[in-house]
């Protein structure tokens, strides 16, 4: 197993100045036991899908700290982007708060084979599926094999296209419901909008593999 090297700060420094000593040993932690079943690598941000992802916002989704490129050790084409994020908490003045309302988080990004157009999925929660009985009109992507999951789609016939057997499988067998899946014409966005954890890491990495 190859170690991460500790001189990670050396790819940006002025990134890493907020993270707290536990949140390194974390961030190790998680590299060296991905490090077990991929082929990873610390790589600057710009060699990732990251730029082209986010210029689509005025407000990007993450502001990446780390980058990874993770590759399957079975099959070095099969490759993603995971990105360790600062999240910084807002006060009701839109001041920044104090430290201890800081959250690192991990998203991945992945190159997808063609352009599917903008896609959104998410997992219903139980009060979505009771407010859907009481809606006429529905923007989302109608499929009898997908129905616990909102699917919004800018072209319907791309969308079942992204929509094969196995991904509808990997995205049905994905054990956090709060997950975030998002695709920009050729690049898909995952994450957990959620504190980042060795188990989170696991789980997207698996995911975004198999996707």
């Amino acid at each position: 197993m190859r170690k991460m090297d500790p001189d990670y700060r050396k790819y940006d420094v002025t990134r890493f100045f907020d993270f707290t000593e536990q949140d390194e040993k974390l961030i190790t932690e998680i590299y060296d036991l991905l490090s077990l079943s991929y082929d990873i690598t610390v790589i600057d941000v710009k060699e990732s899908p990251y730029e082209q992802f986010s210029s689509f916002d005025m407000y990007p989704l993450f502001i990446p700290r780390i980058c990874y490129l993770v590759k399957d050790m079975n099959n070095s084409n099969n490759s993603f982007y995971l990105f360790i994020v600062s999240k910084v908490g807002i006060n009701s003045k839109g001041g920044r708060l104090d430290r201890k309302y800081d959250t690192i988080q991990l998203w991945g990004l992945k190159k997808l084979e063609e352009d599917f157009g903008y896609i959104s999925i998410n997992k219903k929660k139980l009060m979505d599926k009771i407010a859907g009985i009481f809606n006429s009109f529905s923007i989302n992507f109608k499929d009898p094999d997908f129905k616990d999951f909102y699917v919004v789609g800018s072209d319907s016939f791309k969308t079942m296209s992204f929509l094969t057997k196995k991904r509808k499988e990997t995205i049905k067998s994905f054990s956090d419901e709060g997950f975030k899946l998002e695709v920009r014409n050729s690049i898909l966005s995952f994450g957990i909008p959620d504190i980042l954890t060795v188990e989170n890491a696991e789980i997207t990495s698996k995911f975004l593999n198999e996707i």
